[in-house]
């Protein structure tokens, strides 16, 4: 969900910020997301990003 950076991260790197940047957008499009269903890849599943 990030710009690709140099380092050693995984894939929950940073993940609340850029989920933020992705809910803006589809916010400023318009896109209502209260009723969203996210599906996404095991290597997201954490806690602090639930």
């Amino acid at each position: 969900m990030s710009k690709i950076i140099a380092g050693n991260h995984n894939d929950l790197y940073n993940i609340e910020v850029q989920f933020e940047v992705v809910t803006a957008i589809l916010e400023k499009a318009e896109i209502p997301i209260d009723r969203v269903f996210l599906s996404a890849h095991a290597g997201f599943d954490a806690k602090s990003f639930r």
